[in-house]
């Protein structure tokens, strides 16, 4: 598909961002398993709940927007699921494999913060109040774990895996 508008660059944006969030969906599971820390785990689990909302508010916005739900291969996403996986594996002590989890996780999810603010201002640009309302939604939970994330890493986690 050649790109020649703002509104095309935005729909192959929200395609990409479908792609992304399905793909951290799916290796969720996979970090969660390798994660020991208890407050970590936890608010993995909750996130996943989260992503999938994500999901269904880019279904809602390409619904409206009558877009196929067709996720576009994002290689920015992949690179860092990679490393996440390669760092879950790589590593042997619990505490050290849960700080770079944490900071793996952190890094994917400010790739969300950046997309999830480019889509709002163009929405936005464009005219696409509800889409750009809905996407606000997903920026802000993706804020949120970042922040809960940062937290548990600074509370005791990192001084754990320092030890």
């Amino acid at each position: 598909m050649k790109l020649t508008t703002l509104n095309d660059l935005y729909q192959r944006t929200i395609n990409d961002v479908y792609y992304a969030e399905n793909e951290i969906l799916q290796a969720s599971d996979g970090f969660e398993k390798k994660v020991t820390q208890k407050d970590l785990k936890s608010a993995m689990k909750k996130h996943k709940d989260e992503i999938g909302a994500r999901v269904k508010r880019l279904e809602a916005v390409m619904h409206d927007l009558k877009m196929k739900a067709n996720a576009h291969h994002a290689a920015g996403i992949d690179g860092l699921l990679k490393e996440a996986k390669s760092l879950a594996e790589d590593i042997s002590d619990d505490d050290t494999r849960d700080a770079a989890l944490l900071a793996a996780l952190q890094e994917i999810e400010h790739y969300g913060i950046n997309r999830y603010g480019t889509l709002i201002a163009w929405a936005e640009t464009l005219g696409q109040k509800d889409a750009a309302r809905s996407l606000h939604e997903s920026l802000a939970t993706a804020k949120d774990f970042d922040h809960t994330l940062s937290k548990i890493a600074t509370s005791k986690l990192n001084r754990q895996a320092a030890i």
